[in-house]
C-alpha cells in the first residue's frame, strides 16, 4: 500500500470523539431542535392575531449513514479509541461517512436497487473488520489515515463521486476480452477506474514514470506511457494501446 503522510494532530478531549462516525446523533439532534410546525412556544394553534395559520407539513429528519459501527462512547479496543481521540483521524472518520452516504444514495438508485445497497454494504462491514490489521503495523496511526483515504477515494471513483477525465479506450494484445476502459479520477491520491468486461478495478496511483504513471491495486496494476499502457490482471500480462475517440 503507498504511505501518504499525515499531520499528527493533538489529542481532543473524549467529548469531541461523539463526532466520529455515530450512526444515529444526527437523526436524534435534528428530532430534539426542530420545532413544533403551527405551534407557538406556550403551545398554541399558531394564531397570529385574528389570522389562522396554517401548520406546515412536518418532514421527518433523515438519519445520517454510518461508514462503520463503532461507538466512541464505549471504545471497544485501543484501534476505537485512536480514532475517537485523533483530530486528523475525525475528520477523515466524518469525510468517509459524508463520501458513504453519497455512494448509498447512488446505490439506491441503480436498476438493481436494493442488491447494489446490501453489496454495498458488505463491502464496508468487510473494509472497517479489516481495519484492525493497521494496529499490528510499525506506525498504526500512518496506517490508519492511509487506509481511510484511500477506501474515500475508492468509493469516489466507484460511484463516480469525483470529477474525472475523459475515459480512455484500450485495445489489448492477446484476443479475447481483452478491451479495457479506463477513466481518471481527481480524487487524491489520483484513482483510475478500470472496465474489463464484467470486471472492475479500482488503482491508486503510485508513482510517475517516464512519460506516465503506475496505478496499482485489487491484484491489478496499470503503468501508462503515451498512448500505450502495460496491464497485470491479477497475473495476466496485457500490452495496450490507447484507441483515437470516436
Amino acid at each position: 500500500m503507498a504511505q501518504y503522510h499525515m499531520l499528527k494532530f493533538r489529542p481532543v478531549p473524549t467529548a469531541v470523539c461523539l463526532l466520529l462516525l455515530a450512526p444515529g446523533l444526527a437523526y436524534a439532534l435534528n428530532g430534539a431542535h426542530s420545532l413544533g410546525s403551527g405551534q407557538d412556544r406556550s403551545g398554541g394553534r399558531g394564531n397570529i392575531g385574528n389570522t389562522r395559520v396554517t401548520p406546515s407539513p412536518v418532514i421527518p429528519p433523515i438519519a445520517t449513514i454510518a461508514a462503520t459501527e463503532f461507538d466512541c462512547n464505549k471504545p471497544a479496543n485501543p484501534m476505537e479509541t485512536m480514532l475517537c481521540q485523533d483530530e486528523g483521524l475525525i475528520r477523515l472518520g466524518n469525510r468517509l461517512d459524508k463520501v458513504y452516504t453519497q455512494a448509498m444514495d447512488k446505490a439506491r438508485q441503480t436498476p438493481a436497487g436494493a442488491l447494489s445497497v446490501s453489496k454495498l454494504q458488505q463491502e464496508q462491514r468487510h473494509w472497517a473488520h479489516n481495519l484492525k490489521d493497521c494496529m499490528k503495523s510499525d506506525n498504526p496511526h500512518m496506517c490508519l489515515g492511509d487506509t481511510y483515504i484511500l477506501r474515500i477515494t475508492e468509493l469516489q471513483a466507484s460511484w463516480e463521486l469525483a470529477p474525472s477525465l475523459t475515459p480512455l479506450h484500450y485495445l489489448c494484445g492477446g484476443g479475447g476480452n481483452n478491451d479495457v476502459l479506463a477513466t481518471f479520477y481527481r480524487t487524491k491520491p489520483a484513482t483510475a477506474r478500470l472496465v474489463r468486461g464484467k470486471s472492475q478495478a479500482i488503482l491508486h496511483q503510485q508513482e510517475l514514470v517516464t512519460g506516465g504513471s503506475r496505478y496499482a491495486g485489487q491484484n491489478v496494476e496499470f503503468t501508462i506511457r503515451g498512448k500505450e499502457a502495460s496491464i497485470n490482471w491479477k497475473g495476466e500480462s496485457l500490452l495496450c494501446i490507447s484507441q483515437p475517440e470516436q
